[in-house]
């Protein structure tokens, strides 16, 4: 299952549409996906709605970013984890200030943090 798939609404770092993302999915044999663009949910719902149709489990999610700068990636484990992290990133734009490095605690979501930053190259 690849875990941090973005679309073309994760503008300069995605090109495909949702659609796209679930054929190639389907091609190469993924029962599962996971949508979570960079600082935004617009394509999920399509995502989901597509996903089922083509017998893929959806899972939805958020790529936390400052910039280019990742801070988390949070996937969703229910509609109310969804909501959570919606409400979290709207904090964060309406506010105007800079996502914090440290994830918080959401009850209904799977969060992966990056760990270590050496010379320029992640490591999760």
């Amino acid at each position: 299952m690849y875990l941090n798939c973005h679309s073309q609404f994760s503008f300069r770092y995605g090109t495909l549409k949702a659609v796209e993302l679930l054929e190639l999915a389907q091609q190469n044999g993924q029962d599962q996906l996971a949508l979570t663009d960079i600082n935004n949910t617009s394509a999920c719902l399509n995502f989901i709605r597509e996903a089922k149709e083509r017998s893929i489990k959806p899972i939805v999610g958020i790529d936390f970013r400052n910039g280019a700068q990742q801070q988390f990636v949070a996937l969703a484990k229910s509609n109310k984890g969804f909501q959570q992290l919606n409400e979290y990133l709207s904090t964060y734009l309406k506010s105007k200030e800079s996502i914090p490095a440290k994830a918080p605690e959401i009850a209904d979501s799977f969060l992966f943090i990056l760990l270590q930053k050496l010379k320029g190259s992640l490591f999760i």
